[in-house]
């Protein structure tokens, strides 16, 4: 169940106005059919949002949306673009983790923008977070939203976070894993992560994630039980949960057996019981048509026990 109260707005940036906002619209990561962009450029209007899309946003490339150079080139201008107050990436897929190394060279702007996206662009999450310091909006593809493949509620939310109309947002959907999770506690500190694949890339890189002092949220979809398992491993040796607040499972969808059955949950009880933390779980979050989004970056408040809710 989610609650929105209307009361006590929070602007998530203050210095936009709800009037005029123009949209940088970018493939970090894999692409759609370009017979869709035109549904796309629909979607935003019908938002009352003005856009800019690259006339190469596409190209030939085996695996991205067009090559490294390009798609850094249109994520640099996005980023740099002071006619611009949003990011929306077209897709995930694969690709925003080779984008790193050359945003490495660059200075942050100096207004800070909404970024949206999910699954391979926390790649991108993660970077803008820890090194530039920004909150950024983990929420459907812009293709997903321009398809209908997303809930119309879960839209509206996103919808409402991008024109400023309501706060707090409260996700109740929540239930615990762990008996840390079951006491009546309020956590209050930064929310980080995203996919879990992608988490797992960042070991060792210059945008490995830290949860320290942090809740990580972590979703993924299309991976059986046992390749979720040796992923939380991987992050468990690596010391990745080691001072983090709590962990937050998000959506964990497909990844069946060929017999047809599925040992995801059991992937995710199994570690929720070896951990010390607090280990919850979401539901509507991730890569679902219930798809609600969430403000990364951000504190927020975690409440365990028998009322589990996140309010931000």
């Amino acid at each position: 169940m989610i609650f929105l109260r209307e009361a006590d707005y929070y602007y998530l940036y203050s210095e936009f106005t709800m009037k005029n906002l123009t949209v940088d619209v970018i493939a970090p990561a894999s692409r759609c059919p370009i017979s869709d962009v035109e549904k796309i450029q629909s979607f935003l209007a019908s938002w009352h949002l003005k856009y800019h899309i690259s006339d190469d946003l596409f190209g030939s490339h085996p695996f991205c949306s067009n090559t490294d150079e390009k798609r850094f080139n249109q994520l640099k201008y996005a980023l740099t673009n002071t006619n611009s107050q949003i990011i929306w990436c077209v897709r995930g897929g694969y690709g925003s983790m080779k984008l790193i190394p050359l945003l490495n060279q660059i200075e942050p702007p100096k207004e800070q923008k909404i970024f949206i996206g999910s699954s391979d662009i926390t790649a991108l999450h993660i970077f803008l977070q820890q090194q530039w310091g920004w909150t950024t909006i983990h929420a459907p593809s812009l293709y997903s939203a321009a398809l209908q493949q997303v809930s119309a509620e879960s839209l509206e939310i996103l919808k409402n976070l991008i024109f400023q109309k309501q706060n707090p947002i409260v996700y109740q959907a929540i239930h615990g894993l762990n008996k840390s999770a079951l006491a009546d506690i309020t956590l209050s500190a930064p929310i980080i992560g995203g996919n879990l694949t992608l988490i797992q890339s960042s070991l060792s890189t210059s945008w490995q994630i830290d949860a320290s002092g942090k809740i990580l949220f972590i979703e993924e979809v299309n991976e059986r039980g046992y390749r979720i398992d040796r992923a939380l491993e991987q992050l468990k040796q690596a010391n990745i949960f080691k001072s983090a607040e709590a962990i937050l499972f998000g959506d964990f969808l497909g990844g069946e057996e060929p017999d047809g059955k599925s040992l995801v949950q059991d992937a995710l009880s199994a570690f929720a019981d070896t951990s010390e933390i607090p280990v919850l779980q979401i539901q509507g979050i991730g890569h679902g048509f219930i798809n609600n989004p969430l403000i990364l970056g951000k504190k927020v408040e975690l409440h365990t026990g028998s009322d589990a809710s996140l309010a931000f």
